[in-house]
């Protein structure tokens, strides 16, 4: 499979004619499936999922207006597997943070972290490839943007959570949240999801860079 890692063009593959399209829909659908049958807390299996069922609908509505490019179609895969997996666990019982709390002597389950770390790192891309192709934005701007739009969808989600954790149960709530403990861990989420989204748009950057002057 030739993946399109380009987002200079608009000159992309069909969906019928696309390898990559067509595989990534079925393995996400069947790792779901998988992870849902096996997930320890049902009903904050289905909270956690939501956002995901709404994303399904609209990146499958928004392919008729605007075909990202495949490497940001592999960026919307590899975040959802991660928050799949982390919703299997309700997050904070996630055996990959567990192990990485013991054997760094972390006080908390730091998995939802990686997860917010990874919605900066792995969505800036696809933002930057939106802003680039469907809005014409040029210049320093189609670095910077995606940047902010990523602190502005993370400071959104932080008040999903918080109205989540407003009208559920408070035991399902506190699962949803998966505060920890911590005060302040949406300003944490939020920060970790900004970092992600820088790093991703400094190496295009100079990546872009090297290539013109190559």
């Amino acid at each position: 499979m030739d993946i399109k890692f380009s987002t200079a063009s608009l000159k992309r593959v069909s969906f019928g004619k696309n390898k990559i399209l067509q595989l990534l829909p079925l393995l996400f659908t069947a790792i779901w499936f998988i992870l849902f049958f096996n997930c320890i807390d049902t009903v904050d299996w289905f909270i956690e999922n939501i956002l995901v069922f709404i994303f399904a609908i609209f990146i499958t509505w928004h392919y008729r207006h605007f075909q990202f490019s495949d490497a940001s179609y592999v960026c919307f895969f590899l975040f959802l597997l991660l928050h799949i997996f982390g919703a299997q666990y309700a997050y904070t019982k996630n055996p990959l943070g567990g192990w990485l709390q013991n054997t760094y002597h972390l006080w908390r389950n730091p998995y939802d972290r990686i997860v917010h770390f990874s919605f900066g790192l792995f969505l800036a891309y696809p933002l930057r490839d939106m802003l680039i192709n469907r809005l014409n934005v040029k210049g320093k701007w189609q670095y910077i943007l995606p940047v902010e739009i990523t602190l502005s969808l993370a400071c959104i989600f932080e008040l999903i959570e918080w109205m989540v954790a407003a009208v559920t149960t408070k035991e399902t709530g506190e699962t949803y949240v998966a505060t920890q403990g911590d005060v302040w861990d949406a300003h944490k989420d939020i920060a970790v999801a900004v970092v992600g989204a820088a790093i991703t748009m400094a190496v295009v950057y100079f990546v872009k860079k090297k290539r013109a002057v190559t």
